[in-house]
């Protein structure tokens, strides 16, 4: 309306937004070598709409090259490795402190809300990657559910009944529950834990150029977003966002009540060992499944560091039967979960209709595999549909495959 005014009348003085956006734009030939803050430059110096169907991309990878460059800016460098220095000099008596290197690139805050559709997580002062301790928590605590809680149940997540039974054991009102050493370490709704996960700070002059600019290509973006079935006939949509690249220090601190000095150690120990095998094994951010997000021991890379791993404990094929227990945990729509016994994978049984009403958990079966990766295996519980398909002959590619069934 202010700009529909503008042009009506010229005389009219503009308002207070519209003079804020003039002085940005006339700031756009000094923002691309100039500017000090990448998350001040990506939030607040746009000169244009850099999206949608009327946006610029020119304009959209402009503000990105700009914070590329205000990311190496040696200023700002030097600023942050003194910030860096004083945030390790004050982190609490006896903190448990590592660094892993990014093995390949890595995104997090992609989804966050942004002017330019994907976003990124910066430092808030000085505009230099970071990890928050919440997207820490949260890995190594799912990691401890799935992985550690497949062989001990005492890492597994509590149960809604199980929580029940201990907030009831705290009011005097029942028997002491089974340790439970999740609880212990991560918390619950009620209580943070007894180790405090700390946000992992960019280490100084580990990248001279710590944000890249990277890009994702949507082929179906009207399928996505539920608008519309995928065809053949739709055209990729090159969407740039930017990564990170470098190292990262992990800072762990002993936040229980106070006991041997020794027990604080072994516990913070043994989360450092957990964590640093989630950052290995799953990664952390977004897009972990196309290789983002996996960190390392410096000097290493995520397939040498795990290759004993997988040498001994090799992930099924689709299609192979294999050994599994069934689980008391049930997937989000009530339905089976299973763990595959020889690499203590977890996943859902995806025809769980099809398991025998007489089952119960801790009851081993043989089941087929779906799918798998290092996060989950996906099973389906033979019966006659799932064998004839699994004993199917693969399609001649001479003659083609259905119009579904070819890759796009």
């Amino acid at each position: 309306m202010v700009g529909k005014l503008l042009t009506e009348n010229a005389s009219l003085k503009p308002c207070g937004d519209e003079l804020m956006r003039q002085a940005i734009c006339r700031l756009r030939d000094r923002r691309a070598d100039q500017g000090q803050h990448a998350g001040l430059l990506l939030q607040r110096y746009l000169c244009e709409h850099a999206t949608g169907e009327d946006g610029n991309p020119e304009e959209k990878r402009a503000i990105l090259g700009a914070a590329i460059r205000a990311a190496q800016n040696d200023d700002v460098q030097a600023l942050y490795s003194e910030a860096y220095d004083r945030w390790k000099q004050t982190l609490p008596k006896g903190t448990c402190t590592f660094e892993r290197q990014i093995d390949g690139r890595m995104i997090v805050g992609l989804g966050s809300e942004n002017v330019l559709e994907t976003g990124i997580t910066l430092h808030h002062t000085f505009g230099m990657p970071i990890i928050p301790g919440s997207a820490v928590k949260g890995l190594a605590a799912h990691y401890c559910n799935q992985i550690f809680g497949s062989a001990d149940e005492s890492f597994k997540k509590p149960s809604p009944e199980a929580e029940r039974a201990y907030h009831d054991y705290l009011k005097g009102k029942g028997p002491k529950p089974d340790d439970n050493h999740h609880r212990l370490l991560f918390g619950n709704t009620d209580d943070s834990g007894c180790v405090t996960f700390h946000d992992a700070w960019y280490v100084p002059g580990s990248a001279r150029a710590p944000l890249c600019l990277d890009v994702m290509t949507p082929h179906h973006p009207r399928w996505l977003d539920g608008s519309a079935p995928p065809t053949d006939f739709d055209s990729p949509t090159p969407v740039p966002f930017l990564s990170v690249i470098g190292t990262f220090c992990f800072a762990l601190s002993w936040n229980g009540p106070e006991i041997d000095p020794s027990g604080a150690e072994k516990w913070l120990a043994f989360t450092r060992n957990l964590l640093q095998r989630a950052l290995a094994d799953w990664g952390i951010g977004s897009k972990t499944t196309n290789g983002y997000g996996r960190l390392v021991e410096p000097g290493k890379t995520a397939h040498t560091d795990q290759a004993s791993t997988t040498e001994e404990k090799p992930l099924p094929e689709a299609g192979a039967e294999v050994e599994a227990v069934l689980l008391e945990e049930k997937t989000k729509k009530g339905r089976w979960k299973a763990r595959h016994l020889e690499t203590g994978i977890s996943g859902p049984i995806q025809n769980s209709d099809a398991v025998p009403q007489d089952k119960k958990p801790k009851d081993k079966v043989r089941l087929i595999v779906a799918s798998s990766n290092r996060k989950e295996i996906a099973f389906l519980f033979p019966n006659k549909v799932v064998q004839d398909q699994s004993s199917r002959p693969p399609a001649d590619k001479k003659k083609g495959k259905p119009p579904h069934k070819r890759q796009q």
